[in-house]
């Protein structure tokens, strides 16, 4: 298998050539990324419009978390402590966890899994993107930011202008498909379409800082070990050689409870995720690993949970899927909500 598997590194390898051709000084770098985002994070100048029916939420350790208006807390006592995972369910059904940044805080990570080879200087957000500049205000001022439970399923629309994600899960052929064949400019697209009518939350495809810092917290929160997220995530993801979803590909999100973390499930393993990181001049980030690659096996201590993964931003790719993020858009006036 192992054989097998190197071949179709290098076959994998050479689509991506096109992410180094193209000489792309990093603008800014992950020091510059670091420092503008400190930077921000002492900005406490309030997101938007204030008010509008924001929960603020207490869970039974004196926690705090921030429900945007229609949204939910899980009935489920173990899904409502934040250390370990709160989710919440929004206006169309779909879930979140919230990613508390008190203790882990929001930055990048170099936890040295890289495919491509280089350094965590080669990768980086596009911090002066007024959206990433808006999210990260937002987690300063609210203490975390929100992560898709699930892989993105399709949840509406048309055409571009109004395709909507869900965050759903998918455990059979009847409830939908993963997102697959999508590119990343347009995922990103579909993430802000969705809740754009409701004033206190934003979608968002995460960047790599937001995959970084949920990593981060399953280490800093117990569930997952270091290892497990640089080294080898076979043992809770779904990978070519993992020995919990045998021949399950890539078709469902939520179906094996081993594939989760604080109850978010498949960042590890099943499909690849596009993120909003960028490598070289026209290539954007995937993370996670998943269960193939180029059709062939995908094991897990090869492509663990912290990889980055470059690709041209112009694919679409049947193994490579995305993740809804959301981040609160504003609110002084708060509701109060204990648990």
């Amino acid at each position: 298998m192992f054989h097998t598997t190197r071949s179709l590194l290098l076959l994998f390898a050479l689509s991506i050539v096109s992410c180094s051709n193209a000489h792309y000084k990093q603008d800014p770098t992950n020091d510059t990324l670091q420092k503008e985002s400190n930077a921000l994070s002492s900005d406490n100048d309030s997101i938007g419009d204030e008010g509008s029916g924001l929960v603020k939420y207490t869970d039974k350790n004196g926690d705090v978390a921030f429900i945007p208006a229609g949204f939910s807390v899980s009935e489920k006592e173990k899904e409502q402590v934040i250390r370990t995972g709160l989710v919440v369910i929004g206006t169309d059904g779909s879930e979140y966890v919230w990613v508390p940044t008190k203790q882990t805080k929001l930055s990048v990570r170099d936890f040295g899994s890289f495919f491509y080879g280089g350094s965590i200087d080669d990768y980086y957000d596009e911090t002066r993107q007024p959206l990433y500049r808006a999210m990260v205000k937002s987690v300063k001022q609210y203490g975390g930011f929100y992560m898709g439970r699930y892989e993105a399923s399709y949840g509406g629309g048309s055409s571009l202008d109004d395709y909507v994600p869900a965050s759903k899960p998918v455990q059979s052929r009847k409830d939908g498909r993963i997102w697959v064949m999508f590119s990343p400019q347009n995922a990103a697209i579909a993430c802000q379409n969705l809740y754009r009518d409701n004033a206190t939350v934003q979608g968002f495809l995460p960047w790599g800082i937001n995959w970084d810092t949920t990593l981060q917290w399953f280490i800093d929160s117990g569930n997952k070990k270091r290892s497990e997220i640089v080294d080898n995530s076979a043992s809770w993801g779904n990978y070519s050689d993992d020995d919990f979803s045998p021949n399950a590909g890539g078709n469902y999100t939520g179906a094996f409870e081993r594939a989760q973390a604080n109850h978010i499930y498949d960042m590890a393993g099943n499909n690849w995720e596009w993120t909003q990181e960028r490598y070289g001049g026209s290539c954007y980030v995937m993370r996670g690993g998943g269960y193939s690659i180029m059709g062939g096996p995908c094991p897990g201590n090869y492509f663990p949970a912290a990889i980055r993964d470059p690709l041209p931003g112009s694919s679409h790719h049947p193994n490579v899927c995305f993740r809804v993020g959301l981040f609160v858009k504003q609110a002084n006036e708060v509701a109060e909500g204990d648990k």
